[in-house]
């Protein structure tokens, strides 16, 4: 239907006095009356379609604005979703952003696993190539990398202190460790035995076995904390009220003629080290029962870095640096002409 005409647009009637207009004939009148409906509906349309324009322009910015804000979403929600939305790539490169060195801990006075020569400032050993491949691998080269001394006692609290990043010291990868430590592990990254340290020539004992050890119930020094401490009273040895920190003041006590230690209870290859300094007084006992995995330990609470280390870890057992570092730092100590199999790692899924 035509829209009626508004009041505003109504023509109002002539005065009284005002004097008298002809009138146009009909047709002209009808013909004006529906030129003017056919003008005013005219503009009733431009007005219509203006506010469409309006409305369109109006919803089109409401739905630009609208799209804008779930892009906005989204990012956040990528943001607060994980590190670099989810890309372990970048989220890598975020955490190397936020610490340019990568420092490690490792033992100072373990000939052949880790050892700090003080007059050169340089570190040697397994463990320390390990920590030297496992960094290159996480993107940092040796000049990145530096080392803290740690020992047996102290490593699990430089570790959650925030001291050091990893630790890579003869550290034995079990789960009752893990529990007590409040640490994690990637590994192992090899597999040690037992075994145990001795006087040569004694003048009061002759030790050539563990039993021997055992039987004439000489004192044993092992570190403190280690996992030997709970081991040596289990299976019956003799052990001191207290036991040092390090393995270096074990063999101190051992070479002291003064003292009541007669042996040192530690891991094969690790003993293997200071009887090989020491080759006058010292003396390895055969290798025992038992397996000590080492593991590199880390913080809990960083999935990001257990992954990186994981995965360089794996990289570094499945090609040949691991058996060209055991040739180069461990075959003098252990005497093998090869390198042994390789350990398996352990899964690394989870925490």
């Amino acid at each position: 239907p035509e829209p009626r005409p508004t009041p505003a647009a109504a023509v109002p009637a002539p005065a009284a006095s005002a004097p008298a207009v002809p009138s146009a004939p009909a047709s002209e009148a009808s013909e004006a009356s529906r030129g003017g409906r056919r003008g005013r509906f005219r503009a009733w349309k431009v007005a219509a379609a203006a506010a469409c324009v309006v409305l369109l322009a109006g919803g089109g910015w409401l739905l630009s604005q609208g799209d804008l804000g779930g892009r906005q979403d989204d990012a956040s929600g990528e943001q607060g979703g994980g590190p670099a939305g989810g890309d372990p790539a970048k989220a890598w490169e975020q955490w190397k952003d936020a610490k340019k060195r990568l420092t490690i801990g490792a033992k100072e006075d373990q000939p052949g696993l880790s050892f700090y020569n003080k007059d050169t400032g340089v570190w040697s050993g397994f463990d320390v190539d390990i920590a030297y491949a496992l960094a290159g691998k996480l993107g940092y080269d040796r000049e990145h990398v530096d080392f803290y001394g740690v020992t047996t006692a102290n490593r699990a609290s430089k570790l959650k202190n925030g001291e050091v990043d990893l630790v890579v010291a003869s550290y034995s990868m079990t789960p009752e460790r893990e529990k007590k430590d409040g640490i994690l592990f990637v590994g192992p990254y090899y597999n040690a035995g037992s075994s145990l340290l001795v006087r040569k020539n004694s003048a009061k004992y002759d030790l050539n076995v563990a039993a021997d050890v055992e039987e004439k119930q000489v004192e044993v020094c092992t570190a403190r904390d280690s996992t030997y401490a709970d081991r040596l009273q289990k299976e019956g040895y003799t052990t001191g009220k207290w036991q040092p920190d390090t393995y270096k003041e074990c063999v101190e006590r051992l070479l002291d003629k003064r003292s009541t230690v007669y042996a040192v209870a530690s891991d094969d290859v690790l003993l293997a080290g200071y009887a090989q300094n020491d080759p006058t007084h010292l003396k390895l006992l055969p290798s025992g029962a038992g397996t000590e995995p080492y593991g590199v330990a880390m913080r809990k609470g960083d999935p990001l870095l257990k992954s990186k280390v994981c995965s360089g870890l794996q990289e570094i057992l499945a090609g040949k640096e691991w058996s060209e570092m055991y040739m180069k730092d461990l075959s003098p100590l252990t005497g093998r002409k090869t390198a042994p199999r390789k350990p398996e790692l352990m899964p690394c899924s989870g925490e």
